[in-house]
């Protein structure tokens, strides 16, 4: 990996979507090498994925978000990895990161109401043997998410009647 690959990735991490070409201009280089860079970037796994952002709110469709804080008995050799992967599994996860302070982990999750949350939280989470513990955070309003803004900036303005 080199500065161009570096310059590659942060323009894909503002938008997934920059196409090839800008990108080879803004770079110096050809297209074909621009190409060849993300897929060996894909290949070693410095990129994981691409993602939209999604306002499903904006879309009618509602969805439950929660962090959960969870304390964990750290395994033999393993640490947090074994547990941390396992709670990764679920598909209303969508990010689980190890963090310090009091709770070990902290689970990011989603469900489409917030029995799902709930569900997953006591059938899924906490009967866990190396769970000792967890704080669930329902999010209430999203106001920034994975670097992208979900409010307008137009001022609200009071309505004046005469």
């Amino acid at each position: 990996m080199d500065s161009k690959d570096t310059e590659i990735l942060k323009v894909l991490e503002k938008d997934a979507r920059a196409p090839v070409k800008d990108l080879a201009v803004m770079l110096d280089i050809p297209e074909d090498e621009v190409n060849a860079r993300i897929d060996a970037l894909k290949k070693n796994k410095i990129i994981r994925k691409f993602n939209t952002i999604i306002d499903w709110k904006r879309a009618g469709v509602e969805k439950v978000y929660a962090i959960i804080q969870v304390k964990v008995v750290p395994q033999e050799r393993a640490g947090f990895a074994r547990i941390a992967k396992e709670i990764s599994n679920d598909s209303r996860v969508v990010g689980v990161y190890v963090a310090s302070g009091e709770y070990d982990l902290m689970v990011y999750v989603c469900g489409n109401n917030i029995d799902e949350i709930s569900d997953f939280t006591t059938d899924k989470l906490a009967p866990k043997k190396d769970v000792v513990g967890t704080n669930t955070h329902i999010i209430l309003k999203i106001f920034k998410k994975d670097g992208a803004e979900f409010f307008d900036n137009e001022v609200e303005r009071l309505k004046i009647s005469l």
